[in-house]
């Protein structure tokens, strides 16, 4: 098991390391949201590379109503996930620093 997933564990203890694509992803399956959001649990997908313009993307297995702006839908590994647009999170950190950088958006 690599560092970067060991490192993730802490946070998401199912969390999984899944390519596809040419794609590096981490799947964070019961991902708990930052406090007072409607929905506590999601699951995640974390890209620390590269995805559709951005430096790195956070997935989500459903839309926030209360947060996020410009909400899409893509279908990555067979399943439907939603990421909102939140830019400026670089892939020179650690995974774990970028995951946080993404839920500051959801606060």
């Amino acid at each position: 098991m690599t560092q970067r997933l060991e490192e993730l564990r802490l946070i998401c203890p199912a969390a999984e390391q899944i390519s596809e694509a040419e794609k590096n992803y981490f799947l964070l399956p019961g991902l708990r949201l930052p406090e007072g959001r409607e929905i506590e649990l999601v699951d995640g997908l974390l890209c620390i590379g590269e995805h559709t313009g951005y430096p790195t993307r956070l997935f989500l297995s459903q839309k926030l109503k209360d947060r996020g702006n410009n909400w899409n839908e893509y279908r990555i590994l067979d399943r439907l996930w939603y990421s909102w647009s939140w830019k400026g999170i670089p892939a020179d950190q650690s995974p774990s620093q970028i995951l946080t950088g993404h839920l500051q958006a959801l606060r």
